[in-house]
């Protein structure tokens, strides 16, 4: 039996005793829905002021305001699941339709929001608005004028919600909240956003990923100024359903445009695009389940206008109403809103099904991208295998340039200028001459070719990932890097950032810094400077203390054959073959370690250019066959994985619900 509703008089009495500043919700509140005018007008100003204002009518809806019901137990699985997307799969998820799904999942009798979007002028959307919840029967009410209102048109959304017409709403910079007692927003549970779509496309250009024109049809963006300087703050404002309107060709030809790339489709039960064209003289048949629909809205004005005059004009007023297309529009407002047979609402379904498809597509794209990447990121053997080839030919042709400028260099005039019996007055030149020989002769065509050879290398792609390789290397470098050895191997200025740029004392010329980091491989000059630098000094050094050695061991014996001869009277030539004897084994002595010293440095400086040439090879061998091949994601691949798993989960739940 249906409950006993109190009389006026009851009512009224009533609201005396009542406290004038309680809060109560407009949308549950029994007493409130059936509380007489004559009523509220015996509360002061002062108090009913504030009473409206303490209403539960704010941006958000009323499934929003209050604390998360207990959901219902044959929803309770698909609330978790989906829930559980903010973890599982939080970088493509649209949170504002996820959220927007579990509030209708919270309550029996959930709010279904519906935008109607214009293409331009948002009078034309008011208009149609107008038409979808209008009641024939009744008188027009205010709610309609102030609709038709051209001050309205401020650039702010309009939000329509069931209620009383003398509801005053707090002021809201995103939207006007507008209160009517519609039967459509009763019965079916609904609130309307009125608000504008920008569909136009300047150019080549399209939507970015950001802006797809699925998500900017579901997902408006209210804009709200948060300065005088005009930046504006967006506000994402979900929505089950979306009508899209415009007027005439050219707005059906702009929404083409705009939504020419959307490589998902858009379901025609979440979203209709209705273009306003003059209606046909008969009925056209226009079915709910298509896309686009043609509606007029000045003919289905003029109909009611006419049957509001009279009743009588009943027939012309359906038939105008009939040929505007309004009919298909009507149904297809009321299609998916009523609760069913099944335990979630058809509209929240739909949003459900259409949040795990965008989660899916988001995946997808993401994994066709990374595709794309891997594939321009990898070189091809084709292009690997030229450059293997040319590296060794560079090399045979480095060991064979060596070979012969160093036999060229040590035959030559210069090398012969330091022979043991010429350092007594060419001391001096060794530190000049050895260096001419390293800096000369020492692989310098093997270092040009080397950077032209690095030039091909870094054409075909294969020096980009040079900076994470370096950094790979650097941590893998020995601690006892800096205390290098002629027979070790200097880091690479390519593999980490500098040889510490490591500086050597010389004798004269001050301090010789090692070579800038290079964007190709740098161990042939590198190797040039630590010889010019641990290797060239000690052989300057040798020299003078060479001749420093020869020249007092001939002057000490010379000393003491003439000491013998005067002393003990012995012959002079006796006395001479002291200090002949005393010649000849310092003269011997010089050779020896200097024949032997040059010898050595000879082979030394061989020895590293080989070693140079073979680093110098499997360092940019390395670089050729292990850069520019495709590196999994394992870590993408595995939340990918987990985000798939709970899709699957969530649409198992979402077909049992």
């Amino acid at each position: 039996m249906p409950p006993r509703i109190p009389s006026v008089r009851q009512t009224s009495r009533a609201t005396r005793n009542r406290p004038t500043d309680i809060f109560f919700c407009p949308s549950c509140s029994i007493w409130r829905l059936n509380q007489p005018r004559v009523a509220t007008l015996r509360i002061p100003p002062q108090a009913r002021a504030l009473s409206r204002f303490r209403n539960a009518s704010t941006l958000v809806s009323t499934t929003a305001i209050n604390p998360p019901l207990e959901v219902a137990a044959h929803n309770q699985e698909l609330y978790r699941t989906l829930d559980g997307l903010k973890q599982n799969a939080a970088n493509y998820v649209n949170l504002s339709r996820l959220q927007l799904a579990l509030r209708g999942l919270e309550t029996k009798e959930a709010v279904v929001r519906v935008a109607v979007l214009s293409m331009g002028d948002q009078k034309i959307a008011r208009k149609l608005t107008r038409l979808l919840l209008v009641d024939p029967l009744a008188a027009e009410g205010a709610w309609e004028q102030q609709l038709e209102d051209t001050r309205l048109d401020d650039g702010r959304g309009i939000l329509l919600r069931h209620g009383d017409e003398t509801d005053v709403h707090p002021p809201n910079p995103l939207l006007q909240t507008i209160s009517l007692p519609s039967r459509v927003l009763h019965k079916n549970n609904l609130e309307v956003l009125i608000y504008t779509l920008n569909v136009n496309v300047t150019g080549p250009g399209r939507p970015t990923d950001s802006d797809r024109p699925k998500d900017a049809i579901l997902v408006p963006s209210l804009q709200t100024p948060t300065s005088s300087s005009g930046r504006v703050t967006l506000v994402t404002y979900p929505v089950h359903k979306a009508i899209v309107i415009g007027q005439g060709i050219r707005s059906s030809v702009a929404y083409g445009r705009y939504t020419a790339d959307t490589v998902e489709g858009i379901s025609p039960e979440m979203v209709k695009v209705a273009i306003g064209l003059p209606a046909p003289q008969d009925e056209a048949l226009q079915d709910t389940s298509d896309a686009f629909i043609i509606v007029d809205v000045d003919t289905a004005a003029k109909a009611l206008s006419k049957f509001r005059e009279s009743t009588a004009n009943s027939v012309a007023y359906e038939q105008g109403w009939f040929r505007s297309g309004m009919p298909a529009l009507t149904d297809w407002l009321a299609n998916g809103v009523e609760q069913s047979e099944s335990k979630v609402k058809p509209a929240v379904k739909n949003l459900i099904a259409s949040i795990l498809d965008d989660i899916e597509a988001n995946i997808t794209k993401e994994d066709a991208q990374r595709l794309e990447e891997l594939v321009a990121s990898t070189v091809s053997e084709s292009t690997r295998q030229p450059i293997l080839e040319s590296i060794k030919v560079w090399a045979e042709h480095g060991h064979i340039e060596l070979r012969d400028q160093l036999e060229g260099a040590f035959a030559g005039k210069n090398w012969r200028k330091i022979a043991w019996w010429k350092l007594f007055w060419r001391v001096d030149d060794v530190w000049m001459i050895a260096s001419e020989v390293l800096e000369r002769r020492w692989l310098v065509d093997a270092e040009k070719e080397c950077i032209y050879l690095a030039g091909h290398i870094e054409q075909a792609g294969l020096f980009k990932e040079v900076e994470r390789y370096n950094e790979d290397l650097l941590r893998k470098r020995p601690e006892n890097v800096d205390q290098h050895t002629l027979g070790t191997y200097p880091p690479l200025p390519h593999e980490i950032v500098a040889l510490e740029k490591r500086k050597a004392k010389l004798v004269d010329d001050g301090e010789v810094k090692f070579p800038e980091p290079k964007p190709w491989p740098a161990q042939i000059p590198i190797t040039r400077a630590l010889l010019l630098s641990e290797t060239v000094p000690p052989l300057q050094a040798l020299a003078q203390k060479l001749v420093l050695q020869t020249l007092s061991t001939t002057l000490l014996t010379s000393v003491l054959s003439a000491l013998l001869y005067v002393s003990i009277s012995t012959s002079l030539f006796e006395a001479g073959a002291v200090a002949a004897l005393g010649l000849v084994f310092s003269l011997k002595r010089m050779q020896k370690k200097w024949e032997s010293a040059r010898g050595f440095w000879k082979g030394e400086i061989r020895e590293e250019g080989r070693k140079a040439l073979k680093d110098t090879e499997d360092k940019i061998r390395l670089i050729v066959q292990t850069t520019g091949m495709p590196k999994l994601d394992v870590d993408g691949a595995e939340e990918k994985r987990i985000a798939k798993e709970a899709i699957q989960k969530a649409r198992e739940a979402l077909e049992s619900s």
